[in-house]
């Protein structure tokens, strides 16, 4: 079982506490997402997204590297630009992963506001994200 196996909860979660941020599958989502985590939280905060979200913003971003993990011999490099692509339009501070998910999620949370078994202890780290996607 891996840390993030079942962080699409901590999202869930995070509507409990506090509305979802919305908004389209683009950085300026995560920009809002980030502000609203407590400032205490924000120097910490992570950013979590399904890797199809990912692919989108930074196909909103001019990547042209377009790669899966299920693709063919691909370089194992190529599919980490996706999230550093982001975390450069996000300023280079804050980390982004990627998780392998059917559900189309966002996440912004400090890792200390959430147990292992991702459950939110303090809301005020935890924002979650709902995309407001178009028909792709």
């Amino acid at each position: 079982m891996s840390l993030f196996e079942d962080v699409v909860e901590a999202h869930y979660q995070a509507a409990t506490y506090r509305d979802h941020v919305s908004g389209p599958c683009e950085v300026d989502t995560l920009v809002e997402a980030l502000q609203e985590v407590t400032p205490q939280h924000r120097d910490d905060a992570v950013v979590i997204l399904d890797r199809q979200s990912a692919a989108t913003i930074s196909e909103h971003l001019g990547d042209d590297v377009h790669v899966t993990v299920e693709t063919p011999h691909a370089l194992r490099e190529h599919v980490y630009l996706v999230p550093k692509r982001i975390e450069q339009a996000l300023g280079g501070e804050t980390m982004v992963l990627t998780e392998g998910s059917q559900t189309r999620f966002g996440l912004v949370m400090d890792p200390s506001c959430v147990t292992y078994a991702n459950e939110v202890i303090d809301p005020a780290g935890v924002v979650g994200i709902s995309w407001v996607v178009d028909d792709e």
